[in-house]
């Protein structure tokens, strides 16, 4: 991501991690570039193409707003990720939110259908989190996807690997975003 030099000591938007893997992302939403553009600019950053991707209407067409993402991207010194370290980097977001409770079900299920389309082993066990809670919804007592989960501890398990995963995956997370 590389927030250069008199940025590093700014806060970037959580957006960020999903949109410097937006090349690698099949059926990015362009949507979230435009949010992502009008956070950054609440927290202080400044440039010609953020402040035009801010402005683009939504719903936006990727086309629309795929060159102005990119000279913004250069603009704030933010590099744009490739295969490994954008799945990285778009996988954290989603698991950020998870940690903090946030839309915990959507969410996993996001990281699920991200993982089966990249067929990625570094968020994998959140597919298997995703199939155990499916369980539970669907009646069962027991899932072999986790040990000792059950449908009173399930949603507690998943915010507590969330946290632990980020945790795990601290020194990975900063090598990009830094």
């Amino acid at each position: 991501m590389l927030l250069k030099k008199k940025q590093e000591y700014m806060k970037f938007s959580d957006l960020t991690y999903k949109i410097v893997a937006f090349s690698e992302i099949e059926n990015f939403n362009s949507d979230d570039c435009i949010d992502w553009a009008y956070e950054m600019l609440l927290l202080g950053y400044h440039s010609e193409n953020l402040l035009i991707l801010a402005g683009i209407s939504k719903p936006s067409q990727f086309f629309e707003v795929k060159e102005y993402l990119k000279k913004t991207l250069q603009e704030l010194n933010i590099k744009i990720l490739g295969k490994d370290d954008a799945i990285l980097s778009y996988s954290t977001y989603y698991i950020k939110k998870i940690a903090a409770s946030e839309n915990i079900e959507q969410n996993l299920k996001l990281i699920h259908t991200f993982c089966q389309d990249n067929d990625n082993t570094i968020v994998f066990d959140f597919s298997r989190l995703y199939w155990a809670w499916d369980d539970f919804k669907n009646g069962e007592e027991y899932t072999h996807y986790w040990e000792n989960a059950n449908r009173h501890t399930i949603r507690q398990i998943i915010i507590e690997f969330a946290k632990d995963w980020l945790s795990k995956n601290k020194k990975e997370i900063e090598r990009i975003t830094l």
